[in-house]
């Protein structure tokens, strides 16, 4: 038997395998070595120093894999655009983890080296204008190795409309600039005469350096604003107690001042798909913790695979299908009155299907605006002007579309993220008035999925307690069985929505907690589920 015909024989029974124990490619580490390529040559070009430098790169590639176009990961290393190198420990265990995945991975050397244009005390200083000199150099290497990787797809098994790059600090910053940059936006302070244009001459020209998403590892922005709608979606993660890179806008580093839940905030704004993982108390590059950082690498993937082309779909989301439902929310607006009792209800199918909402909870001055099949981002999108046109006594929010058993699913840390944008956004108009979780349902449809539903409520539940006027109403169990599973009896016939027995069943569960937090004036948490 040749060696092909073995390698062959090797990588379907890898497959089978996989799939008989439920893993996924790129969602899964399904590969158990990987074959390396070291410095390959993708470009060339002027340093600071005036010496043509040589740029190269290492790819990673599953062991015995037959499939030949595959995802690209690029990654761009940190260290302050001064040292540091593509063989960092941080590098190795993302390219590592994303190649057993099944992606193509890639790390990168870059011209380093900031300038000191400054002068304090009679000593030559590094500036900010030194700095966007020193990012502008290294986001044009590296749009040539994405253009590299673009000329070469045929030889390293590349999917050209599926490339995505990651870094991690100044590396981070390099990608956001690659991605969102455009020659209009390239800071004055920059020296173009003397570096080129944004593309720059390092190599591989006649190629796109264009970019299907980015994943940002404690990295900023000079100007947000560089992103704008359209663009290419974005993953961010930080620490919050990151004191050399900001994770908010609390201050700037050399220039760069917008960090990631910045960026993930103005994504959200601008319907642009993203997610945000923060690590609470933790500093820059996670502390260096190898537990913290590979935890970021899993969350970064889950996020990729919600973003990877499969076959002919694409899988974006869209939030902006749902413009044709929100202007009539808008026409709703102009033609009903509210009064001093309105309450509204807001979320997805359960609350649009809910048509006797007013009879089932006893409360007739509710305003009623639900779009089924939304998400989280759908309404954190639209959320202004769904809420901001009315003043209602409070809110309740019901949202299950995001734990659906799909490819495309958030995690219960990603559903507990955008919860936490969609009140932050809520709060600007109106900073006290009540908000009401209403947990996810229990259903038949999507049972196979509720361990991680169970895992967002709690989250959801454990966020409301750490603030004033937020609420949490689960009335799940209302809808079990002795045996602890979904009654039949409830739903109608796709086994996920309630049928009108259920809708009532619903409204008995939870009228008296709807009625107290919308009414009573002191704790109301006591009295809640």
């Amino acid at each position: 038997m040749n060696k092909i015909f073995k390698s062959i024989l090797f990588a379907a029974a890898l497959i089978s395998f996989n799939h008989a124990i439920g893993q996924k490619r790129y969602k899964d580490e399904v590969f158990s070595s990987l074959d390396s390529l070291r410095d390959i040559q993708y470009g060339e070009a002027i340093n600071i120093k005036g010496e043509n430098e040589k740029l190269l790169l290492d790819i990673f590639t599953p062991t015995n894999d037959t499939n030949k176009k595959r995802p690209l990961v690029i990654f761009i290393h940190g260290g302050g655009f001064q040292n540091n190198s593509k063989t960092g420990s941080y590098s190795s265990m993302l390219c590592t983890s994303f190649a057993k995945r099944g992606y193509v991975t890639a790390t990168i050397d870059y011209r380093l080296g900031v300038e000191k244009s400054g002068e304090e005390n009679g000593k030559k200083e590094k500036t900010n204008k030194d700095y966007a000199n020193a990012l502008y150099r290294a986001q044009q290497d590296g749009r040539a190795a994405i253009r590299f990787f673009r000329k070469n797809a045929l030889q390293y098994g590349i999917d050209t409309s599926q490339i995505f790059i990651t870094g991690s600090s100044a590396g981070a910053k390099t990608c956001l600039a690659i991605a969102y940059m455009n020659e209009n936006e390239v800071p004055n302070d920059v020296d173009k005469a003397k570096w080129g244009t944004i593309e720059g001459q390092s190599g591989n020209e006649g190629f796109s350096s264009k970019v299907s998403g980015v994943m940002n590892a404690w990295g900023a922005m000079i100007d947000y604003k560089w992103i704008q709608k359209g663009d290419a979606p974005l993953f961010n993660t930080a620490g919050t107690a990151d004191k050399t890179v900001p994770y908010d806008s609390s201050y700037d580093y050399h220039g760069f001042k917008y960090g990631p839940y910045i960026l993930y905030q103005h994504c959200l704004s601008l319907g642009i798909p993203t997610g945000w993982r923060p690590f609470y108390g933790a500093g820059h590059t996670l502390d260096n913790n190898k537990t913290k950082q590979d935890s970021c690498i899993q969350s970064m993937a889950s996020w990729l695979y919600t973003q990877l082309r499969f076959g002919k779909n694409n899988n974006e989301e869209g939030v902006f299908k749902w413009e044709k439902e929100i202007k009539r929310f808008d026409s709703l607006n102009e033609a009903e009155k509210d009064n001093v009792n309105s309450i509204m209800f807001l979320g997805s199918s359960y609350i649009r299907r809910w048509t006797n909402i007013r009879q089932d909870l006893e409360y007739k001055d509710i305003i009623h605006r639900g779009f089924g099949g939304c998400n989280l981002r759908d309404v954190a999108y639209y959320v202004k002007r769904i809420v901001y046109p009315h003043q209602p006594k409070a809110i309740f929010i019901y949202v299950g579309n995001d734990i659906t058993t799909s490819e495309k699913d958030k995690s219960p840390d990603q559903v507990l993220e955008l919860y936490k944008y969609i009140v932050k956004t809520i709060r600007e108009k109106y900073p006290n008035i009540p908000i009401t979780w209403l947990a996810i349902s229990p259903s038949i449809k999507r049972w196979a999925v509720w361990d991680k539903i169970t895992e967002a409520n709690n989250l959801v539940k454990a966020f409301t307690a750490t603030e004033k006027n937020l609420f949490y109403i689960d009335a799940g169990s209302n809808f079990l069985n002795k045996d602890g599973q979904p009654e039949v009896k409830y739903y109608v016939d796709d086994k996920l929505h309630y049928n009108d027995e259920g809708y009532k069943l619903w409204g008995k569960a939870i009228k008296e907690d709807v009625k107290k937090i919308t009414n009573t004036k002191i704790d109301y948490k006591k009295y809640i589920k």
